[in-house]
């Protein structure tokens, strides 16, 4: 049993649109607009519509995985949790490859190596990879399923040490580039508050979340516990689309082929969830190649229709061109160094760098105070590594909250930009918050010494032997007969006092020891995490204006160009009539694209107003 689903008939009228267009581009040398063109035909053909499934250590992610592709793709063991993230994608063939990291001190990038499709399970499970020692990055798996066939990738992430472990983070981290986010719960249990703040941030960081209760089959309260979750969810704004699924009961159904069985575990509506997320991919899609050949087909007819008017009507040729001349010129200035777009990029990156900065230290002196109010409870000598852990895994949510903040603000002002140009496209700005740095930080710890460890035994034995004589000799002075066992008790009271006194001394020290290793290491931490914030605000500072400095390009050529044809001088003879008639052809043919391109948008709008 398979959920079938291909490209839309909407996808394959789009691809032929744009190739329609890019030869028009290309008969008339627009290399320029025949590249820009060929990379908006690239997100139909060629993007992946890419959903992370997350959750806590064994929610059953692993087996929702393999329930909705009716395949086993994905390891699933009771005692056995996944390791590195595997990527599902389509492949007429089943095929395999695994991607790893140079080791520790090395310098070079991540490669590809195909693996045995047998040995997924060894590579991508915790008991065949344990502790990551291959230094795997990912797994990429690929299936003959339908279901994929559209360019669905699902990819199944480790879920050890929580949802607030850096792992997670690091996964976290590159939700930015997904479609959507699957996030797993089983039905034992409501959600905890790590995982309500771990959606929180996934919905600032992904345009789609999906819930997906598991194992309803066990527990029959499940209904209950749905309640209490989307309760939890809608008192922290987050939306979501929730499913209640039996996996158990999904794999039955597709050995029987019975679908009633297949209804009761609840994934044709979450297929169709998916299926929601896919359509909202192509609409996306749709707009921005909708808009790409809008965009070269006003560039292209104004010089065409000024080329035509030349050699139709030449005593109008010198008003068209007084009116193109105009719109040079407009287009020239929108290539200067002084043209408004540019101010308002440069400026509107100087306040979100600003802001991010401030948003940055404001978090890392909230967890500061957290970490040293967290000291002053405790002993760190005796709950060291669980407040260590606890310590990167808010710094890695907080990173991420910070780098999601950023992405926001910039897609607004790719926005705002756009406006200048009249373009309708969409420029998403992608990032990565650099959590995994975190791993590679370590707090100085060699100070804080051992609970068990009393230092000051010779000022101990000083204060019980002074209490011994002093007790011993007052006796005397007093004349009084009191038994020296009774001395030797004060003194060991005394002692014991002087004891106690010197492990809050010891405590206190280390507690002070604890404070300042956890500011030196929040201090590297602002460092390099503000390092990589500035760089990162730079490089899509950088991206963003070479866009539209080569959209400005594309303007002002096109202007020149329709000027020159206005003002062509008039031939004579047979050359102008077929002139004439080829661009009475190609007007027709760009007059058709326009009208292909609009019912591209239409379509995309229908389908956002129908939801």
């Amino acid at each position: 049993m398979a959920d079938q689903r291909g490209p839309s008939a909407a996808v394959r009228y789009a691809r032929e649109t744009v190739d329609l267009a890019v030869e028009g581009a290309a008969a008339y040398g627009r290399d320029d607009l025949v590249a820009r063109l060929r990379g908006a035909r690239d997100l139909l053909s060629e993007s992946a519509v890419t959903v992370y499934v997350v959750g806590e250590y064994k929610q059953g992610k692993s087996s929702l995985v393999n329930a909705l592709l009716t395949t086993s793709v994905c390891p699933v063991d009771d005692d056995i949790a996944t390791a590195v993230p595997t990527m599902v994608r389509f492949s007429e063939v089943p095929r395999a490859s695994a991607t790893y990291e140079p080791d520790s001190g090395d310098v070079g990038s991540p490669w590809t190596e195909p693996i045995e499709f047998d040995e997924v399970a060894a590579h991508v499970a915790e008991g065949g990879n344990a502790g990551n020692r291959r230094r795997l990055r990912s797994v990429s798996v690929g299936v003959d399923r339908a279901l994929l066939e559209s360019g669905l990738v699902v990819v199944d992430t480790p879920g050890v040490g929580g949802l607030g472990s850096v792992q997670n983070a690091l996964t976290a981290s590159a939700l930015p580039s997904a479609h959507a986010v699957v996030f797993v719960s089983d039905a034992s249990q409501e959600l905890t508050e790590a995982e309500v703040r771990f959606l929180r941030t996934a919905a600032e960081l992904c345009p789609t979340l999906l819930f997906a209760l598991t194992k309803i089959d066990l527990y029959p309260h499940w209904r209950r516990i749905l309640e209490l979750d989307l309760g939890h969810l809608a008192g922290a704004r987050v939306a979501v689309d929730a499913f209640a699924l039996s996996s158990e009961v999904r794999n039955a159904a597709a050995l029987s082929g019975d679908a009633e069985v297949n209804e009761e575990s609840g994934f044709p509506p979450f297929v169709r969830g998916l299926g929601e997320v896919l359509d909202d991919a192509e609409r996306v899609a749709l707009r921005a190649l909708g808009a790409h050949v809008q965009s070269v087909i006003g560039q292209l007819v104004p010089v065409l229709a000024a080329r035509m008017t030349a050699l139709s009507r030449p005593e109008e040729s010198a008003d068209v061109a007084a009116e193109l001349v105009g719109a040079r010129e407009r287009a020239e200035t929108l290539r200067s160094r002084s043209a408004r777009w540019q101010q308002l990029l440069f400026d509107g990156f100087s306040d979100i760098s600003s802001d991010v900065d401030f948003d940055l230290r404001v978090r890392t002196r909230t967890v500061l105070a957290e970490a040293e109010q967290a000291i002053d409870e405790g002993d760190p000598a005796k709950n060291w590594p669980d407040f260590e852990k606890w310590l990167r895994s808010r710094l890695a949510t907080e990173t991420l909250d910070n780098y999601a903040r950023f992405a926001k603000a910039a897609d607004e002002l790719a926005e705002r930009v756009a406006e200048h140009f009249e373009l309708a496209e969409a420029q998403i700005v992608q990032v990565r918050a650099p959590v995994g740095m975190l791993e590679e930080l370590s707090i100085q710890t060699s100070a804080l010494g051992s609970p068990k460890k009393v230092t000051g035994k010779m000022a101990i034995f000083q204060k019980s032997y002074s209490g011994f004589m002093m007790f011993t000799m007052l006796t005397q002075l007093a004349m009084l007969a009191i038994p020296s066992p009774i001395g030797i008790a004060a003194g060991l009271l005394m002692g014991r006092s002087a004891f106690a006194d010197e492990r809050r001394r010891a405590t206190e020290k280390r507690r002070a020891a604890a404070k300042t290793a956890v500011r030196k290491f929040m201090d590297e931490f602002t460092l390099q995490v503000g390092k990589d914030s500035r760089d990162t605000i730079r490089r899509a500072q950088r991206e963003m204006r070479d866009r539209y400095a080569e959209r400005a390009d594309e303007l002002q050529r096109s202007a020149a160009e329709a000027v020159a044809a206005a003002q062509l001088a008039a031939r004579t003879g047979e050359d102008v009539a077929d002139e004439l008639r080829r661009l009475e052809n190609d007007l027709q043919m760009f007059a058709t694209l326009r009208a292909r391109s609009e019912q591209l948008l239409a379509r995309s709008t229908r389908s956002e107003a129908s939801r």
